[in-house]
């Protein structure tokens, strides 16, 4: 390899040189420029050869250091940079000015923005289906609440019915020869109590029929 000259370029003239390499990059038809036909074969298979590291967006802002412009998808020129002219490549200077900033690979970057996009857009969703399901839920607990209290006011009516009836249908003396067998007299004590208060006259019953 000429030794005066920068061995990045050299390295690009190359690569360009060898005919297996003409469907993955290769000269344009005009030989002032070279174009990457496949850059995922390009960056993969052929860059680990010349360089050491295999990432496009790197070996593209080697090219822009040397002032390679891009002409079109994936294509390059500098107006020393020529096919079967490889001696021009010594006059082609790296740019004076390191400070200079070199910006990303708009590819990259519209992909990259892409899929933040979509990562936000899923997230989003996620977002919408748990505040739909936090709905639902609340729904769904504030109807078997509604439920509840119905069914607990029921059994309240069904249960003063009962009593409205043992109080209108039942005298004491049957009630107890009834319930007698089945409860305790405590219980029974207990369930006269409910049904019939406690007078006098119920003090009396619970002496006469439990006692």
């Amino acid at each position: 390899m000429n030794k005066e000259g920068p061995g990045f370029l050299y390295k690009v003239y190359s690569i360009l040189e060898h005919s297996d390499y003409d469907d993955i990059v290769s000269w344009n038809d005009n030989g002032d420029g070279f174009q990457v036909k496949d850059i995922n074969i390009f960056q993969n298979d052929i860059l680990p050869n010349y360089f050491k590291h295999s990432n496009f967006a790197s070996f593209v802002r080697q090219l822009n250091m040397y002032d390679f412009h891009k002409t079109e998808k994936n294509s390059f020129k500098h107006k020393l940079f020529k096919r079967n002219q490889k001696e021009l490549l010594p006059q082609i200077k790296r740019k004076v000015n390191d400070s200079i900033i070199i910006l990303p690979n708009i590819e990259q970057i519209n992909q990259e923005l892409s899929m933040l996009t979509l990562r936000n857009q899923e997230l989003e969703s996620l977002f919408t289906y748990i505040i739909q399901q936090s709905d639902k839920l609340k729904k769904e607990n504030a109807f078997l609440w509604q439920e509840l209290i119905k069914i607990k006011q029921k059994n309240d009516h069904q249960q003063e019915k009962l009593f409205d009836w043992l109080t209108n249908n039942i005298t004491a003396e049957s009630l107890f020869k009834i319930l007698e067998k089945s409860i305790t007299k405590r219980d029974l004590i207990k369930l006269v109590t409910r049904v019939f208060g406690q007078d006098q006259q119920n003090k009396k019953i619970k002496k006469d029929f439990i006692i």
